[in-house]
């Protein structure tokens, strides 16, 4: 018994990562996934993300050109869900061969933050880009949300 037991500690250590904060893997797509327990006055729409304030030389370039994502309201009993997916970046730095760069795609954080072998986050996205993206995430879903000044 101890033997087996001793063979199984290795692989408790190797155990795939697929939710992380509010972050989640859905079908081999990344998506941020909050449920408030009150009726947010808040649509679903397209976001324009800013990566604004970002650490200086260690960010990586997709995420310094997160450019934005789909934000999906679900409302039930009082309580508001929100979705985003499809974040995505469109990269600033091209060649410039005299061309005119057309039909530029995104790059979508899947492609980026997940494991090929097994679905699960990258180290990188653990350690530190998904809390940036978190960040980025929340303060634009905070300046859509109407402010309570009452002066």
């Amino acid at each position: 018994m101890k033997k087996l037991l001793i063979l199984l500690i290795p692989f408790l250590g190797f155990s795939q990562i697929t939710e992380i904060g509010d972050f989640k893997i859905v079908n081999g797509q990344i998506i941020w996934q909050k449920v408030y327990d009150k009726d947010l006055k808040i649509e679903s729409q397209d976001l324009k993300l800013q990566a604004v304030g970002l650490p200086v030389m260690t960010t990586t370039f997709w995420l310094s050109d997160i450019s934005g994502a789909e934000l999906v309201v679900e409302k039930k009993d009082g309580r508001t869900r929100l979705t985003v997916k499809k974040i995505y970046s469109i990269s600033s730095t091209k060649l410039d061969f005299g061309n005119v760069e057309q039909n530029v795609k995104p790059s979508y954080i899947e492609d980026i933050y997940v494991k090929r072998k097994n679905g699960a986050f990258k180290n990188g996205f653990i350690k530190k880009d998904g809390k940036l993206i978190n960040d980025i995430i929340v303060r634009e879903i905070n300046a859509l949300l109407p402010s309570n000044d009452d002066w």
